[in-house]
């Protein structure tokens, strides 16, 4: 009896109803992958499909493999609007309303899960694939699979502010801790977080290490269009971790000057922080403040904006916005932590603490010194259109994913 060919595929998963640098990225690579007629399927839940086919970041293809989640995602746990942080019977009862909100949304994960692990089972069998590289929840939920059934998994390990090391049954699938004990191999998105995993893990993080050569973006789209205007950008998640607040008061601080009376600062992105950032401008009557949501075409703000500020608390390499504003020759303001000089150093941008006034200062300068601002975006569009670009990922991620 013949055998079958073996098949590789990449599992990206992220039931949250948004979409990060992660799987923008190897959407791109799954892009290109096709567009080299290679031998790999995709398996994706099918919202965030959509989101990444709507933003134009991910070209629908036959060999994507979709697992219908019913378009809604998963709801994060269950969050109480009333204070009970005193003590007595108030803190007893937000005890138990947070616990009972981590339940009801473990179990509606749980069968959800479920639902995935016979889809799952039924596609890998079906297409005989034997190696994956798996994203986030796209390890997350299938490692146990992968082990009993033979097959190589590779895990893309890119969380650096919070490691998700949960050990708690509740917060099973979204927590890093068990796959990083299982995977084959560990792919880390930078080399500083080898020693803070092994730190945090020990003995237990298992499977042989290796670290992605270099980021990428599709560079297509992203690309200078003078003349530059008077715009200054943050684009990302408006998570804490992404620092928007910071940004936020760095132009409170610039908004009362009046050199500052014509720029337009934008905040795009989508999250958890957006309500306080917009009450945040109301309350400092910012009125040069726009917010874009999850803009379909962010290149068409890059292209023309002049300064972009990246200000992560512990690592800014390597964003794909901040890519993709280097490659719009954007002068950049980034936080000086992690491997952020990977990417940027003095040559190709400001590098500033966390801290509202230097972000401020880094600002105003670049706005105020239009031919320093070009000669920074100059460099930084041909340190990442020559170093951090899809062919060099491609070919080790090919040399990775042999059998």
């Amino acid at each position: 009896m013949k055998n079958r060919t073996a098949n590789k595929a990449l599992c990206v998963l992220n039931f949250s109803g948004r979409f990060g640098g992660a799987e923008k990225r190897y959407a791109t690579l799954f892009n290109r992958l096709m567009t080299d007629g290679a031998d790999y399927y995709m398996v994706m839940n099918t919202r965030l499909y959509r989101l990444l086919v709507s933003s134009s970041v991910l070209l629908p293809h036959e060999r994507i493999v979709l697992f219908n989640d019913g378009g809604d995602g998963v709801a994060g746990p269950a969050k109480s609007k009333r204070d009970f942080t005193g003590g007595g019977r108030a803190s007893i009862a937000g005890k138990m309303i947070r616990f009972g909100g981590s339940c009801k949304y473990f179990l509606k994960t749980f069968l959800l899960w479920l639902r995935f692990s016979f889809f799952f089972i039924r596609k890998v069998n079906g297409l005989n694939i034997k190696k994956i590289y798996a994203v986030w929840q796209g390890g997350i939920w299938t490692w146990m699979w992968c082990r009993g059934f033979g097959i190589d998994l590779v895990y893309s390990v890119n969380a650096s502010d919070k490691l998700m090391l949960y050990n708690s049954v509740l917060k099973f699938f979204d927590s890093q801790y068990w796959i990083l004990q299982h995977a084959t191999h560990l792919d880390f998105l930078s080399p500083s977080l080898v020693p803070e995993y092994q730190r945090a893990m020990g003995v237990k993080l298992k499977g042989e290490k290796l670290v992605t050569p270099c980021s990428f973006v599709d560079y297509s789209n992203y690309y200078p269009v003078e003349p530059k205007k008077p715009w200054v950008v943050f684009l990302g998640r408006l998570e804490p971790l992404k620092n928007p607040e910071l940004f936020l008061e760095a132009v409170a601080i610039l908004a009362v000057e009046s050199t500052f009376q014509e720029v337009t600062f934008f905040v795009m992105g989508t999250g958890s922080e957006q309500q306080n950032l917009q009450q945040f401008v109301v309350d400092r009557g910012l009125q040069n403040v726009v917010f874009s949501g999850l803009h379909p075409h962010p290149w068409e703000i890059l292209q023309q904006s002049s300064v972009f500020v990246s200000l992560q608390n512990s690592e800014n390499y390597p964003s794909q916005s901040l890519l993709e504003a280097m490659a719009c020759e954007n002068g950049v303001v980034v936080t000086d932590v992690g491997d952020t000089r990977m990417l940027v150093t003095e040559k190709e941008g400001m590098l500033v603490a966390v801290d509202s006034g230097e972000v401020a200062d880094a600002i105003r300068l670049l706005m105020e010194n239009a031919e320093f601002c070009k000669t920074l975006g100059r460099a930084a569009r041909e340190k990442v259109t020559s170093m951090h670009t899809l062919e060099r990922f491609v070919a080790w991620f090919n040399q990775v994913m042999r059998f």
